[in-house]
């Protein structure tokens, strides 16, 4: 009798310790997609989508290729 009643408890843990476990798992999803749409909120903030007309007067800028400073 006595060994059924520690297997229960311990099955009772285990069984408690798998839901933990899924909580704060789920927890930590929630945290990364919040974390995710502050900074997708902070770079809209400063992205401004520039429209162009044809005729309008836009400098182009041309970037030489620079070499890579380490040698390699």
């Amino acid at each position: 009798m006595e060994t059924q009643l520690d297997e229960v408890e311990w099955v009772q843990a285990r069984h408690d310790q798998l839901n933990l476990i899924d909580e704060k798992r789920l927890a930590s999803i929630c945290h990364g997609q919040l974390y995710q749409r502050r900074m997708k909120r902070a770079f809209d903030k400063k992205f401004h989508p520039r429209e162009f007309q044809e005729g309008e007067m836009v400098m182009k800028k041309i970037i030489s290729v620079q070499k890579d400073s380490r040698g390699k």
